[in-house]
């Protein structure tokens, strides 16, 4: 077998970012079965077929891989909210770049689930995230402010939105894999969930005579 270092260099990259994905991959599915505090970098090494050694080659720990997979989705889904018609209203790319996600990645919903109960469970994981992947959290709401023509520097308002729907298609994870609504469908929850934004600053109503 030909040496790495023998390799063009476009082979040599494209084979560390498999590792690198694989080894990602091995921790979402460990974190997924055992949780995260059980899951150690023997097993995610020997999951993923590669030496505790080469582990370390690519991520000093078990954090560095779950957020480096956390960076790649949270980018992936950046980039969907982009590629969405200018046309559409804000909540609607917004939402349709979720379905996109969601769809995409439907036969891992467990797996969603473990990476999201791990990194809100863990204030060291979440900080980790935040420090070592910053752009992530920046490029998403720099296009709602974009789509809102808002200016995120003086702005609250894409910072906001950003949020809620952050907390809009993590909660539909969680409702689609939970038991509670064995009736309803993926997007058919993400379609109800983003219809209860107007009701936050709907008039209450008043109670008709009778």
């Amino acid at each position: 077998m030909t040496p790495d270092f023998l390799k063009p260099r476009g082979l040599r990259e494209a084979k560390k970012e498999q590792t690198r994905a694989a080894l990602s991959d091995a921790t979402m599915a460990l974190v997924s079965e055992r949780g995260y505090e059980a899951t150690t970098v023997d097993a995610i090494a020997h999951a993923a077929g590669v030496s505790v050694r080469t582990f370390h080659n690519y991520f000093p720990g078990k954090a560095a891989a779950l957020t480096h997979l956390a960076a790649d989705l949270i980018a992936e889904y950046n980039a969907e909210l982009r590629a969405q018609p200018d046309s559409a209203s804000c909540a609607d790319a917004l939402r349709d770049a979720w379905r996109t996600m969601l769809d995409r990645h439907r036969g891992n919903v467990a797996g969603l689930n473990a990476l999201i109960d791990a990194i809100e469970s863990n204030p060291d994981l979440r900080r980790y995230l935040e420090d070592n992947h910053p752009e992530v959290g920046v490029e998403g709401v720099v296009e709602a402010a974009r789509r809102l023509g808002l200016d995120p520097a003086t702005s609250a308002i894409p910072h906001v939105v950003t949020q809620i729907t952050f907390t809009i298609a993590v909660t539909v994870i969680r409702l689609h894999a939970s038991p509670d609504f064995p009736d309803r469908t993926q997007d058919r929850l993400l379609d109800e969930a983003f219809s209860a934004l107007p009701l936050l600053v709907a008039a209450p109503p008043t109670d008709s005579p009778t």
